[in-house]
């Protein structure tokens, strides 16, 4: 599994991915749960993904419920997540959340003359 945040896909499935941990966009798995860590091979959620709920309180972010998405195929035989009761939850100033999103989205980007 590699990070959302993967410089061998796509820069348009990064942003989407930046995006929906910013809460601007919709989650990408049902029960408004997002993807962390997804298939280094493919990307595809069907692969299984390390998922999580993100909220906002006032000035902070907040990640909560992680866990590994078996399948995001509703008529699954399996529970759909696996919680890491053990992992969180995890608390961000807004502000710095953001910035370090963006710089990352920044980083990722090929510099030109390469």
């Amino acid at each position: 599994m590699v990070s959302v945040l993967c410089s061998d896909f796509a820069a348009s499935d990064t942003l989407r991915a930046v995006d929906r941990l910013l809460l601007r966009a919709e989650a990408d798995l049902p029960n408004d749960r997002r993807s962390l860590f997804i298939c280094a091979e493919c990307g595809d959620l069907g692969c299984g993904a390390v998922t999580l709920s993100i909220g906002r309180m006032g000035a902070k972010v907040l990640w909560s419920d992680l866990g590994y998405e078996k399948s995001y195929y509703e008529n699954h035989h399996e529970e759909p997540v696996l919680l890491y009761t053990d992992v969180g939850p995890f608390e961000f100033d807004s502000s710095q959340y953001e910035a370090a999103l963006l710089d990352a989205v920044r980083q990722l980007q090929p510099t030109s003359g390469s």
